[in-house]
């Protein structure tokens, strides 16, 4: 299994622990990630509100990267996922979009053809790899750990707007599981973490990250497990921006769910990846770090 890897802006800039997971943990799984060279950023929902064809235009030119590589996409961010996959449906199906974009792309010698898909990390997990190839994995299962999963809106949005599926949420349940973490049920699981609306409204933003924080520290969860940087970010460094502003300690530790993964697997993470966590893995990990 092989794929053009997108990382995109915010991992390399604030979270290259969880790039350094999946490039550690991927090829232990069969998957070879090859880095696509010149890519901009994907455009992501503010660009969307802001100028529509600059998004298209601006998201259709990584795709011709990958195109130019004869390999479909894999991405680690939701907001990518959701941008890449968006566009790559909607000028696949639209041949006078297709064919404005093209006459912009031809400026840089780009060629939209929609010859290749766009895969968030657990399609590739869940669906290419496998489930039972990922548990065949485990060699150091978190028996007992009770795991909240936050997927994040724009891992399953994108396929029930242009696909009517509801896919992602459960999917990452289930990967959760492989590891031998039990997945708890909280109210309101689905419902955005807040973090599109920083810089818009950050007062918002933390009211939203909190309530969600309260439900999962009701359900008895040891810890938070994401594959979006952004609720990374918001459900970690949010708790601190939230003891400040409320006075409420909700110590959850936060892991990106290839790093759950890359433990259960018996590797040990770097100390400067234990570090990047603003909430102390120690409380739950102690015994694997």
């Amino acid at each position: 299994m092989k794929y053009a890897f997108y990382v995109g802006c915010l991992i390399p800039a604030r979270e290259i622990s969880y790039e350094v997971s999946v490039r550690k943990v991927l090829p232990e799984l069969g998957v070879e990630l090859i880095d696509m060279q010149g890519t901009n950023c994907c455009a992501p929902f503010s660009i969307q509100s802001l100028d529509y064809m600059s998004w298209i235009a601006l998201a259709a030119r990584n795709l011709c990267i990958a195109e130019e590589m004869g390999l479909d996409i894999l991405t680690l961010c939701n907001d990518c996922y959701e941008s890449l996959l968006m566009v790559n449906k909607i000028l696949k199906e639209d041949s006078d979009l297709r064919d404005r974009v093209n006459a912009i792309l031809s400026e840089v010698d780009k060629e939209f053809k929609g010859k290749i898909e766009v895969k968030h990390l657990v399609d590739v997990l869940y669906r290419d790899v496998g489930v039972d190839r990922v548990k065949d994995s485990v060699r150091e299962p978190f028996v007992g750990l009770k795991v909240a999963t936050q997927p994040g809106c724009h891992l399953s949005k994108p396929k029930r707007i242009h696909f009517g599926l509801r896919r992602g949420v459960e999917e990452l349940d289930e990967l959760v599981r492989a590891t031998g973490s039990d997945v708890v049920d909280y109210d309101r699981k689905e419902m955005c973490c807040g973090g599109p609306l920083r810089g818009i409204n950050d007062e918002l933003a933390r009211q939203v990250a909190r309530l969600k924080l309260m439900h999962i520290k009701a359900s008895g969860a040891d810890c938070i497990v994401t594959v979006c940087p952004f609720c990374f970010l918001e459900m970690d460094l949010g708790q601190l921006e939230i003891k400040r502003r409320f006075k409420e300690d909700y110590n959850l530790p936060v892991l990106h769910f290839i790093e759950l993964l890359r433990l259960a697997m018996g590797m040990k993470l770097g100390d400067l990846e234990i570090k990047s966590h603003r909430v102390p893995l120690n409380n739950i990990l102690r015994d694997r770090l």
